[in-house]
């Protein structure tokens, strides 16, 4: 990769891609996969400026069943109900490959049918001068049977098939786990090639070479050594990419080459699952979406790119925040799942609400299936976004309405942005913010939050933090002098920083450590304050297109906590946490520990000094708060309580 890429640099791991607890889309909760699926390789996230080879298993699945002669006729299983298995067993449980020597079974048999059947209509194809609705007849055969062949595999799987049978389903799976990791292990590393992706039949390769011609003959090298291996399992080159920039598992931006002949070629943009191609986007969004990725995916220098993406957001910013772009570009589209007056949450879901307010008019009905247009505003109220949707002829005919373009900045175009832009060295949450002109702080506080607990899942241990990178994102302690009203923030006890040793209204010359009984009722007032937030329990979506903000806790959970009850497939997580308290509080008590100051080697101080009691009983109201904290300490004999009860 180029200078852009946040490139790891360590060997692709792997997963078993199992279907996630929670909520489908239609609230029905999904459960574990019966059994282990594809493999999918940990994704190399960066981005990539020289050629990458996407090759393919074909057929990957019938090609396993008939490869391994696996049907209900030759692999051995057990009778259902005839031991009891734990729920890993059951999972992890795959039966023998048969005997190479077995007559080929009925499954593999039907299958090869299909394609020799196949193989037979693609010919007719070829016809020379042949009649368009007949190539047309012939065409939509052979997809017929591509897709039944296909759907084989399916059937063993799906516990509601005649042909369900797990056992079988499992073994096709675990095959194809095995033919990927015969191709990412001894194969390519015997070639040092560089895989950065894969996933169940595919694999990208990383071919650091700007020769397309080189890039062919390599693809084809490895397709020769892959396809000895085997009788009828084959792997062919799916595709080239000129550039790519992976931003997570089935994440990715891509310039494709087509290959004009005579070493010419031309290329297009294609995107794989990233949020500008979903419909609950605004067109705003999508557009700086494209042009971010337009911008990273050319062959400009990288200064000239980041340069690039600066001045447009920057004029993003402005143009929202002067009502200069179109109306229909803030519009956002959602389907309706079923009639809006059967949704038992309509007062959350915007486009359930404007649904029915267009069905209050007494024109035109909306009913399941229909997509509804909607709009966010400031309507004067304190309501969540989600229940300030309106339609957009409301926009245009309600005095009192106004664009919420606080809302499309932070919900619309920073998640989208700055998912692209994830992998881009320098480039972060933060500074994006500030280019679309928001208040980077709240920002700055999610990112600060995602690097701890990243930190944190580095086997248990926290980050061993500098005071300003621990209390960084804590809300500073501010008291107005008694004598001038001037109100003195107050951060640290270090020498050299803000002092409430004199007033910082020069004029003044005030002390308001003259008045420590006020100080010591600010200080309270405040730590009370951040108690009661974190008591008032508000839950928010991580997603930042939804965020639904709730204090009830919804019935569905996943093992990453709560599951949003109006996405449906992001966690709630707390507003203010127990962890966000106890940094705050900690704070309040490093900014008045004079000892600590005193011990961390400031040695111009002396130990004696007339304020010095003001200090330490300023430090002793946050102490005597936390003291009841049960963050603060782990009570081990609570712990091990369990182990030392006799009975």
């Amino acid at each position: 990769g180029c200078g852009l890429s946040r490139e790891h640099q360590e060997p692709l791991q792997v997963k078993d891609e199992d279907v996630d607890l929670g909520k489908s889309k239609s609230g029905k909760v999904r459960k574990k996969a019966a059994y282990a699926g594809g493999l999918v390789l940990e994704p190399k996230v960066g981005f990539y400026d020289k050629f990458i080879l996407l090759l393919d298993f074909n057929s990957l699945y019938p090609s396993i069943i008939q490869e391994f002669n696996i049907c209900f006729t030759t692999v051995q299983r057990e009778a259902p109900g005839s031991r009891k298995k734990t729920e890993e067993e059951d999972i992890d449980e795959v039966p023998e490959v048969p005997d190479s020597d077995l007559e080929m079974g009925v499954l593999p048999k039907e299958i090869r049918k299909l394609v020799e059947r196949r193989r037979q209509v693609k010919q007719l194809m070829k016809q020379p001068d042949l009649n368009p609705d007949l190539y047309l007849q012939y065409d939509i055969r052979q997809k017929a049977l591509k897709l039944t062949a296909n759907s084989m595999y399916g059937c063993l799987g799906f516990s509601y098939s005649r042909f369900y049978a797990k056992p079988l389903a499992a073994l096709v799976t675990h095959k194809g786990r095995e033919c990927l990791r015969l191709l990412t292990v001894p194969v390519l590393l015997q070639m040092n090639l560089d895989v950065i992706y894969g996933d169940t039949d595919s694999i990208m390769i990383n071919t650091n070479s700007s020769n397309l011609e080189e890039v062919m003959k390599l693809g084809n090298k490895v397709k020769s050594e892959v396809n000895k291996l085997y009788k009828l399992l084959e792997i062919d080159i799916d595709g080239v990419f000129k550039s790519l920039l992976l931003l997570k598992k089935k994440k990715y931006a891509a310039l494709t080459v087509e290959q004009l002949g005579d070493g010419r070629y031309t290329t297009k943009q294609e995107f794989k699952g990233l949020d500008i191609v979903r419909r609950d986007w605004c067109d705003l969004a999508k557009e700086c979406g494209n042009y971010v990725i337009g911008q990273i995916l050319s062959d400009q220098n990288r200064d000239i790119i980041l340069e690039n993406i600066q001045q447009h957001l920057i004029e993003v910013g402005e143009k929202v925040a002067s009502g200069s772009i179109p109306v229909n570009m803030f519009e956002i589209h959602k389907a309706l799942a079923k009639d809006p007056q059967d949704y038992p949450d309509k007062k959350s879901l915007p486009h359930v609400h404007v649904a029915l307010w267009i069905n209050s008019q007494g024109g035109r009905k909306v009913k399941a299936g229909d997509t509804i247009s909607y709009v966010i505003c400031q309507d004067g109220s304190n309501l969540g976004a989600s229940q300030r949707a309106y339609a957009p002829e409301q926009l245009q005919k309600q005095p009192g309405l106004t664009l919420d373009n606080q809302y499309y900045l932070s919900q619309q175009v920073h998640p989208v942005v700055g998912r692209i832009c994830e992998p881009i060295e320098g480039v972060d949450g933060v500074l994006i913010a500030t280019w679309l002109g928001l208040d980077p702080g709240q920002f700055r506080a999610q990112q600060r939050q995602q690097r701890e607990e990243e930190a944190d899942g580095v086997l248990g241990v926290p980050p061993q933090l500098t005071d300003e990178e621990r209390y960084r994102d804590c809300e500073r302690f501010s008291f107005s002098c008694p004598d001038c009203g001037t109100e003195n923030i107050y951060d640290s006890v270090f020498e050299g920083a803000p002092s409430l040793k004199r007033c910082c209204h020069i004029p003044c010359g005030g002390s308001p450590l003259e008045h420590p009984v006020q100080i010591s009722n600010k200080l309270l007032l405040d730590i009370r304050r951040h108690i009661r937030k974190f008591y008032s329990g508000w839950l928010l979506c991580e997603d930042q297109a939804c965020q639904n903000r709730t204090r009830r806790l919804p019935v569905a959970f996943s093992r990453s906590g709560p599951i949003c009850p109006l996405c449906y497939k992001s966690t709630l997580k707390p507003e203010y946490s127990e962890k966000a308290l106890y940094n705050q509080l900690s704070f309040y008590r490093f900014i008045f520990d004079w000892d600590y100051a005193v011990t961390k080697g400031d040695d111009k101080r002396k130990r004696t000094w007339p304020h010095l009691e003001v200090y330490k009983k300023l430090k002793g109201v946050v102490d005597r708060v936390l003291v009841s904290s049960s963050y603060s300490e782990v009570n081990l004999s609570k712990l091990f309580q369990a182990f030392t009860t006799l009975k």
